[in-house]
């Protein structure tokens, strides 16, 4: 599990608008996407005694005109006109760890994963895109809320190579204090020697990233993917974290069919 929730954050930063970039990209097929494939992701965890890690993964997307599934991620447009696109959306977070993943964990309880509902609301311009979304804990694992707001835009042709497009991204994240309490905090009956008892507040950190697409052909694509999210003070000065970021990177080839 311990990788997992970076490759959460690939794909959620990823795929907004990745089905855009697919569609806009000269292919002139069904509205219909289906992509499979495969890639690896080098992860970089927070966690104290969980060292960067390199996976194997798939890959898959299914998107329409109004429904779209991603890794971890569903959507459903409820709303779009004018470069507006209302959306509702469900999504799996495995934001969690077991506590024989590291030394430093041991006598903690396991933090488990949890499906969350919200919503989003984009706007796409000619300077960009810009999107908010929010999800909220369905299954009373850590009761809590998550809040994002982001900028992306898509450089096409990039430095003058037909059908590469490159999609810089920048943003910033609201989390409720029990979303941060549940995953990074330490409760009075785990405390020990060396890790106290810690309470993590909500917390606003900054996230950023760089998606590229370059088209093969017109249905194979090389996609890579790097993150950043530096995580705000309530998260770093927990006892069981050693980083002040997480980063991620991804690299992968797909199919459309």
């Amino acid at each position: 599990m311990k990788f997992v929730f970076h490759l959460i954050i690939l794909f959620v930063v990823f795929y907004a608008g990745f089905g855009a970039s697919a569609e806009e990209s000269g292919y002139k097929g069904p509205k219909n996407l289906f992509f499979i494939g495969g890639g690896a992701i080098i992860t970089k965890n927070p966690y104290k005694g969980i060292d960067t890690e390199t996976h194997g993964i798939p890959i898959f997307l299914y998107k329409t005109d109004r429904f779209s599934f991603f890794g971890p991620r569903m959507s459903y447009s409820l709303f779009k006109d004018d470069g507006w696109e209302l959306n509702g959306l469900a999504k799996v977070r495995f934001e969690g760890y077991e506590e024989d993943e590291s030394d430093y964990l041991r006598g903690m309880d396991d933090r488990e994963w949890t499906v969350e509902l919200g919503g989003s609301l984009s706007n796409t311009f000619s300077l960009g895109k810009l999107t908010t979304d929010f999800a909220a804990d369905i299954l009373g694992e850590h009761k809590g809320h998550e809040f994002r707001f982001y900028y992306s835009y898509d450089f096409r042709d990039a430095f003058q190579i037909p059908s590469l497009i490159m999609t810089p991204n920048i943003g910033v994240n609201y989390r409720s204090h029990q979303l941060n309490d549940y995953y990074y905090g330490v409760r009075s009956s785990e405390a020990i020697a060396g890790r106290p008892e810690y309470d993590a507040g909500d917390s606003t950190g900054l996230m950023a990233g760089v998606r590229v697409n370059y088209n093969l052909s017109e249905d194979l694509i090389l996609m890579s993917m790097i993150s950043f999210e530096w995580l705000a003070s309530e998260i770093k000065n927990s006892p069981i974290v050693d980083e002040d970021h997480i980063e991620s990177f991804l690299l992968g080839l797909i199919y459309r069919f």
